[in-house]
């Protein structure tokens, strides 16, 4: 699918107007609900083989990543294709640290020093991927780089090159011709 046709069939599939209240506290005329992309097969697969040729560039160009990571709840989905499609390992950011079994609050396996590709969903103003990446860091762990289904490009991007990293969207709310009109 080209990647034109599948911004379409997001858009068709999860684009919804009315008066929405953002993670990030902010009010929005449109949401994009990644439940409804991230479940539907047709349009995850879509997003999943386009974000890993995403992925896959960059590691042409001579970055190298052991494995990949994924916030709770919304980015784990899409971890689990890319590390199905491109054969890394997936570590699980939780959102706070869990207080049974092994107190972990990020899973998987993985040795300090590593340089890991955070996956996420939707960018808006970036906290929940910063808190993630934050997290991985202090396990001293190299993130410098965050790949997005959407930027909704409403300073997102801008929080993270701050936090020192390259935001990688596989699309932008401008180029899928909606958000906040100047």
């Amino acid at each position: 699918m080209e990647k034109e046709s599948l911004g379409r069939l997001l858009l068709s599939t999860a684009y919804l107007e009315g008066d929405f209240v953002l993670r990030s506290g902010r009010r929005s005329k449109y949401y994009l609900d990644k439940y409804l992309f991230e479940t539907d097969p047709g349009v995850l697969r879509g997003i999943v083989h386009h974000m890993a040729m995403l992925v896959r560039n960059q590691l042409a160009s001579g970055t190298e990543y052991a494995r990949l990571a994924a916030p709770e709840l919304g980015g784990v989905v899409l971890g689990a294709g890319l590390s199905l499609e491109l054969g890394l390992p997936l570590l699980l950011v939780r959102k706070l640290t869990k207080k049974y079994g092994t107190g972990k609050r990020v899973e998987g396996r993985y040795e300090p020093g590593e340089r890991v590709a955070v996956v996420e969903d939707i960018v808006t103003s970036g906290g929940a991927a910063l808190q993630a990446v934050d997290a991985l860091r202090e396990l001293g762990l190299v993130v410098e780089d965050l790949y997005c289904v959407v930027d909704r490009e409403e300073g997102g991007a801008e929080a993270v090159v701050a936090a020192g990293l390259t935001l990688h969207p596989l699309f932008t709310s401008s180029e899928l011709g909606i958000g906040p009109k100047p």
